[in-house]
């Protein structure tokens, strides 16, 4: 059990750090006008929100699953 935690954290860090580094290339795309800042940016962007969006849900799942057993913290 602790080896998934840890390995849902590290996915979780990961999409964290793609959203951060796909911002700063659409930023820099937009307002500097490197257009392949933001060919590059745009997809990254959306992986790290995508990742982030399903760990969020999984865990909310998860979260009501235990609460209606009885089982939540």
């Amino acid at each position: 059990m602790m080896g998934k935690v840890v390995r849902m954290y590290a996915i979780w860090m990961l999409a964290l750090a793609s959203g951060v580094y796909g911002t700063a290339l659409v930023y820099r795309g937009i307002f500097q006008g490197e257009t392949n800042n933001l060919i590059f940016g745009i997809p990254i962007l959306l992986l790290g929100i995508w990742v982030t969006g399903n760990m969020w849900a999984s865990a909310r799942q998860i979260y009501r699953k235990q609460r209606a057993e009885g089982k939540a913290v």
